[in-house]
């Protein structure tokens, strides 16, 4: 699979950024973009999305980002990781 197929639906960029900022606050920036580019992301390399509401940031993106962090980590790593991840997201996004 070269390019991910997107599914149409999205979720606000804002909650796009949020996630990766989390991820690189916890894995550094090497390892999110090591993580990006094994999940065909790599055009968000330096390349966050805006800090905007508008809907953006595809849901199988977002798949692939934590199916990513799953195959590098492992089930148990990866799973930790999306969690704060996910944490950090829904707790920003209230601010």
């Amino acid at each position: 699979m070269d390019e991910i197929q997107l599914s149409g639906y999205y979720y606000p960029n804002k909650m796009a950024r949020i996630f990766l900022t989390a991820m690189e606050e916890i894995m550094g920036k090497n390892g999110l973009n090591a993580v990006l580019n094994m999940a065909k992301l790599s055009k968000l390399i330096d390349n966050y999305p805006p800090d905007t509401l508008d809907k953006g940031f595809d849901f199988a993106e977002m798949t692939a980002l934590n199916q990513a962090l799953e195959e590098m980590y492992g089930p148990r790593g990866g799973r930790g990781l999306a969690l704060r991840g996910g944490r950090a997201s829904f707790a920003r996004g209230l601010q």
